[in-house]
């Protein structure tokens, strides 16, 4: 890069793999010859809440960590952008979710924004849970440097969660290289479909009918860590904080009441049906 300091803020909330994005970079510009500085901001240790890091790489000793403007914001939530308006200058690049943010509320920085559909892209080609795949990805090619390192970095990275699973390793590496890959949108932009449910799901059988509010989970996955038969797994539905919910299946489903009952938002429950 020309700059002999960049600035790079990214944001959204937690449960994207935020701070995974910001280590990842950090470490690539590291191994790549930079100075690097590198700040994680978190709200309230739970998933939804915000979620920030702040970057810096120069070819000399970086001797201040904190700024004020920055050169470039990736955002990923639209709810995360009062957390980071301060440091939109004219000069700012902006990189945001498009299927989940409104460009015309970033207005701080009107040529100069790009955007890619990441959570559709995530939730349609390769899980929601590589959302931080792809940004990574096209970071990647944004800042300049080589794939087949970042990779490497990002497997040291995710090690445990690769671990003996090579369909997962694989998606994640499609993600990586589809981000790499991708062409931002520049002045027309997609629509921000991904928005949360405002309706309760209700899901029947003969014996059991189970209630899920959209607008109460924030998609922690702790009940389906909880269910012990399996029963759940991660869904299409959009929770309050943007982050996928979970769907049920009810044929194996027991009633236990274990979702219901480690829920700590009160999101879902399960009854068995009065059966005469």
């Amino acid at each position: 890069m020309k700059n002999d300091l960049t600035k790079i803020v990214i944001s959204g909330e937690g449960g994207q793999g935020i701070q995974t994005i910001a280590k990842v970079l950090s470490t690539s510009l590291k191994d790549s010859g930079y100075y690097v500085s590198y700040i994680p901001q978190f709200g309230p240790e739970q998933r939804g809440a915000p979620s920030i890091s702040f970057i810096q790489y120069s070819n000399k000793e970086i001797k201040y960590p904190r700024f004020y403007k920055a050169d470039y914001l990736i955002v990923l939530r639209e709810r995360a952008i009062p957390a980071v308006t301060a440091f939109i200058s004219k000069s700012t690049k902006v990189i945001f979710d498009s299927s989940t943010i409104r460009s015309n509320i970033i207005k701080q920085s009107e040529n100069k924004k790009e955007a890619v559909p990441a959570t559709k892209l995530a939730s349609d080609l390769f899980g929601e849970k590589n959302l931080n795949l792809i940004i990574s990805g096209y970071l990647t090619k944004l800042f300049l440097l080589k794939d087949k390192e970042v990779w490497n970095i990002i497997k040291t990275q995710l090690r445990k969660k690769f671990s003996g699973k090579k369909d997962l390793e694989d998606k994640a590496y499609n993600a990586f290289i589809y981000g790499y890959e991708f062409t931002l949108e520049r002045k027309k932009f997609s629509e921000p479909t991904f928005k949360t449910n405002k309706k309760i799901i209700i899901t029947k059988n003969q014996d059991k009918e189970a209630y899920i509010s959209p607008e109460l989970c924030k998609g922690c996955g702790i009940c389906i860590e909880k269910c012990p038969v399996g029963a759940l797994k991660f869904g299409k539905e959009i929770g309050v904080y943007g982050n996928p919910i979970p769907e049920i299946d009810l044929n194996k489903c027991i009633a236990c009441g274990n979702c219901g009952r480690f829920c700590p938002d009160c999101a879902i429950q399960v009854k068995e049906k009065n059966i005469n």
